[in-house]
């Protein structure tokens, strides 16, 4: 068995059985997925014309209830760009973290660390690994490795959550994208100016990004 399986299983990923279902949010959110693909396909979009000096950092943000239907959506969106010559780096973090994790420390030794000192003090140790500049690096290879690219999607943070905060990650990305835009699939809540993962963890203030297809042009119906 691979050791990135047993990465996995024991950096349990969140559950999602906790957030019931809103009839009216899945509704507005079909509604903001199917403008979410017009969108990504517009020239303007992918050339960050009409920001001023801001950086083309975008989050979506979702309802956690649906991450599956999220998930979906982009496996398909993907390939519906490529053919349209439209090149998307579709970044996990959860992934990125596992990937590092593998390179540092064993799965065995996770496993053994957890049952002497504990889940928080693994947690402590994990972030150590997992640092702003560490997923920076790692996320820069990946980027060096992929050309032509004229998209990124970053998906994961729910499950890459609380190893890491989406919020300490985009700042340290902002000064290797350019004018590349940048969607963050975010489950949970973006106010434009604060995070909320889940809708329930405050994740912190950040203001660098643009909500991507804002609920108030959105039909209530």
């Amino acid at each position: 068995m691979k050791v990135k399986t047993n990465m996995a299983n024991i950096i349990k990923r969140p559950s999602l059985n906790n957030f019931r279902d809103n009839k009216q949010a899945t509704m507005k959110l079909e509604e903001r997925l199917e403008l979410l693909k017009e969108e990504l396909q517009k020239e303007d979009f992918l050339k960050a014309r009409g920001l001023g000096n801001e950086v083309p950092f975008w989050i979506f943000d979702y309802p956690p209830e649906k991450e599956l239907l999220v998930r979906d959506t982009i496996t398909k969106v993907i390939p519906a760009l490529e053919k349209k010559s439209i090149q998307v780096l579709e970044i996990d973090l959860y992934d990125v973290c596992l990937e590092i994790l593998e390179k540092k420390i064993s799965a065995e030794k996770i496993g053994s660390f957890e049952g002497n000192k504990g889940s928080d003090e693994l947690l402590k140790k994990l972030k150590l690994m997992l640092k702003p500049d560490i997923l920076k690096n790692a996320i820069q290879q990946k980027m060096n490795e992929n050309d032509g690219f004229q998209l990124i999607f970053l998906t994961g943070v729910g499950k890459a959550w609380p190893m890491v905060r989406s919020h300490s990650v985009l700042n340290n990305l902002q000064p290797l994208l350019g004018n590349i835009p940048l969607v963050t699939f975010y489950p949970g809540k973006y106010s434009g100016f604060d995070l909320s993962l889940f809708g329930k963890f405050r994740d912190a203030n950040y203001y660098r990004a643009f909500r991507l297809i804002n609920t108030d042009n959105v039909s209530q119906s």
